[in-house]
């Protein structure tokens, strides 16, 4: 049923914005997003961490990285880019708006808007399997949220599991997300950047 009622309120928001051309101030979504966040602390504030939840932290965020690198690498065997190309533009790890912009404007245009359009995509396809796929895998689920995990994809999770697995996506998705600029860094390196 909350499955039904997210997927519902998606569309609903899609139908009404087309309708009426409400628009939000860019500001106002950051505020609203910084808000659920907080919100979502305040329930995690309840937990007591314990080395189990590190260890979880841990284990996704390995997952994560060497999941997206291999499936990046796998796929440029059949794309005509190169190797590092595809592993630059994975390596946004969902965190589009970032690795977009520092690969459009340190390397190349074409590569940045394929970092964008594969990182908003790896978003969209987590919104879309998180309530189903949570009560599958939740490791699985945070992964393929990547750096969204702590923030556009924790309240999903939150809703559609437990407190210690919003626990591990929170902070898997801090450390991916400071991971980013690394990665992003480290195959512009490999270019010749």
């Amino acid at each position: 049923m909350s499955a039904l009622f997210l997927i519902l309120s998606v569309i609903s928001g899609l139908f009404i914005g087309r309708l009426t051309h409400f628009e939000l101030h860019g500001k106002a979504v950051e505020i609203i997003l910084y808000a659920l966040v907080f919100l979502v602390g305040l329930d995690l504030s309840k937990e007591k961490i314990e080395k189990r939840f590190l260890k979880g932290i841990l284990m996704t965020i390995i997952s994560t990285i060497v999941g997206t690198l291999i499936f990046a690498f796998i796929l440029s065997l059949f794309l005509p880019l190169k190797k590092l190309e595809t592993l630059l533009a994975a390596s946004g790890f969902g965190w589009y708006s970032l690795s977009a912009v520092i690969i459009t404007s340190t390397y190349s245009a074409y590569i940045g808007s394929i970092s964008f359009f594969a990182n908003v995509l790896r978003e969209l396809i987590a919104i879309i399997i998180s309530p189903f796929a949570l009560k599958k895998s939740r490791y699985g689920t945070i992964s393929v949220a990547g750096a969204t995990s702590m923030d556009t994809l924790l309240g999903i999770i939150s809703m559609y599991s437990d407190r210690e697995t919003a626990l591990i996506s929170f902070g898997h998705g801090f450390v991916v997300s400071i991971l980013v600029p690394v990665f992003v860094n480290l195959f512009l390196k490999l270019l010749g950047v």
